[in-house]
């Protein structure tokens, strides 16, 4: 019986806490809360911090990229002027490095290339074009077909857009059998409505009547 009534005081003991002893518990406990809550937000706000900064990091590569990329193709730009612009001692006759509103291109003679009204390539314009294409290489182009305003009279391509598609194929076709890709290379025929020279003198026509070879990544 002594027994008993120990350990029913002892059990008693252990769990008859003091109101305020039991308020004490309380607060502590909830204080533990708060401060694990507070952690947790912090780390939230570190995760995301971590997350910007990595953004950060790999867009300021990829301006790194693209700033070492542009350099290079200024100089590509300028080896290409220093070959092909005008009064450079080693310009190919008939040919040279513009700037259009596309983009660079090489813009070659009508006459270099075709006889009138034709569009199967001369030998001269295979020789050009040859010499052309060794500046081209893994490089993306457009050809572009463009004529002069003098409407076609006897011809069977019948009007100034077909006939400047048509050349603009030839010559396309010309610098694949080159090597060129054939995937590099996209044709366009625009006939006289695109003049390199907004004028009607035969200077200005003659100008206008011209194969451009517009180089998309140079």
């Amino acid at each position: 019986m002594k027994h008993i009534m120990m350990i029913a005081a002892l059990l008693c003991a252990a769990a008859c806490v003091s109101p305020e002893a039991h308020r004490k518990l309380q607060g502590e406990n909830g204080a533990l809360k708060a401060h694990i809550a507070n952690l947790a937000e912090q780390h939230r706000a570190l995760a995301a911090r971590a997350g910007q900064l990595e953004s950060e990091n790999q867009d300021l590569g990829v301006r790194a990229a693209d700033a070492d990329w542009i350099e290079q193709q200024k100089k590509k730009i300028a080896d290409l002027l220093t070959q092909y612009g005008e009064g450079s001692p080693t310009q190919v006759p008939g040919v040279e490095l513009v700037s259009t509103r596309a983009g660079y291109a090489f813009r070659v003679a009508g006459e270099v290339l075709f006889a009138p009204g034709q569009t199967t390539l001369s030998e001269g314009g295979k020789r050009t074009l040859t010499e052309v294409a060794k500046s081209l290489n893994n490089r993306l182009v457009r050809v572009e077909g463009h004529t002069d305003d003098t409407p076609i009279k006897r011809s069977r391509w019948g009007t100034n857009l077909r006939l400047s598609s048509e050349r603009a194929l030839s010559v396309a076709d010309f610098l694949i059998s080159t090597g060129m890709p054939a995937s590099n290379v996209g044709v366009a025929g625009y006939g006289e409505h695109r003049p390199a020279v907004a004028e009607t003198t035969e200077a200005a026509r003659k100008t206008n009547r011209r194969v451009e070879i517009l180089m998309l990544n140079p």
